[in-house]
């Protein structure tokens, strides 16, 4: 069995346990209903860490309508309604965010909508502030292509950022400046950018030495020095020092990460390489890395990352192999 078919495999698993238990679980909510849908929601995480998004969406999707259904057919107190809305709330984030790795666009901010109503109804703040940074990030995205506005994300920013404030030192007051340092950077405002990279920098040091990791929601651990260089890296791509972003992430992509962030950052290290003229060096990093997309992680968001090395390989002798992969790995992440 392929590696990503395995992945695909342990994640249905862990999926299927979860539907399973609400089929028997009778029509009322409580504690153990609650735990289950939480720790499939960190099987899911965990999955798509190691393989990428693509392979698990329609099971997140699928645990989403299962959850939404229960909430609206099921008795429940008032203590365990919110907090089982609220975790169908974050499992609504994950499905977006595996749609937007998958490169399903639509399907992601369905799912950011939902999450937003069922912030709502919870009235949760921290979902709330969660999924206008997800939704937030997803609009950085696309206002590359003109489909989204920078100017929109920084609204969901602000509005996360309004919410946190006041929150002690933590990894969310991190995020919430790489955000700011990732809408501003397309804009092309480099003292902007500057100056929420410096504070990013500044909220990670304080969110390492006064928020443990077992403190930290799940969906947060990510955010770490390692994430923040890379980041850090694509603002300078953005401002148009591209240099100073090969510098960085080179850096970044010697680091521990897991798979699929791994894999992610060496993908814009190699588009980096790309971007400065050096197509010798962009070809031997982006090799790797296909190599990794065709057997371990299925992530069409990495895919595109590599699109500029194939632009710059169109008229090479040396980058025929190359190029004859990456068209053959974009079909198959078109049909799959």
């Amino acid at each position: 069995m392929r590696r990503r078919e395995f992945g695909r495999l342990a994640a249905a698993t862990g999926a299927a346990a979860i539907l399973d238990s609400w089929e028997t679980s009778g029509n009322r909510l409580g504690a153990t209903d609650l735990r289950r849908l939480l720790d499939g929601v960190d099987a899911l995480e965990l999955a798509d860490q190691r393989a990428g998004g693509a392979p698990l969406v329609s099971i997140a999707v699928e645990q989403l309508a299962v959850a939404k259904s229960r909430l609206e057919t099921c008795a429940f107190d008032t203590p365990t309604g919110n907090a089982f809305t609220s975790a169908t709330g974050e499992l609504a984030v994950l499905a977006g965010w595996l749609a937007f790795d998958a490169d399903m666009h639509p399907l992601a901010r369905r799912c950011y909508s939902d999450a937003m109503s069922l912030a709502s109804e919870a009235d949760d703040p921290d979902l709330t502030a969660h999924t206008c940074l997800y939704a937030a990030n997803q609009s950085i995205a696309l206002s590359k292509t003109g489909e989204a506005s920078p100017h929109h994300a920084l609204k969901l920013i602000e509005r996360a950022r309004d919410l946190m404030r006041g929150r002690p030192p933590g990894r969310i007051h991190a995020l919430i400046a790489i955000r700011r340092a990732q809408a501003v950077g397309l804009l092309g405002d480099r003292k902007a950018f500057g100056r929420a990279i410096a504070t990013a920098w500044r909220e990670a040091d304080q969110a390492a030495e006064h928020e443990s990791l077992e403190d930290c929601p799940r969906w947060l651990r990510f955010v770490n020095h390692t994430e923040l260089r890379g980041h850090e890296a694509r603002g300078y791509g953005r401002v148009g020092d591209f240099r100073k972003a090969v510098e960085l992430f080179e850096a970044a992509a010697t680091e521990q990460a897991e798979m699929r962030n791994a894999v992610n950052a060496r993908a814009w290290l190699a588009s980096a390489r790309a971007a400065v003229g050096d197509l010798g060096g962009a070809l031997l990093e982006a090799a790797p890395v296909l190599e990794e997309l065709d057997k371990a992680v299925f992530s069409p968001r990495t895919v595109k990352v590599l699109q500029p090395v194939r632009r710059a390989a169109a008229s090479l002798p040396a980058g025929a192999e190359f190029r004859e992969r990456f068209d053959a790995l974009t079909q198959r992440v078109i049909t799959a």
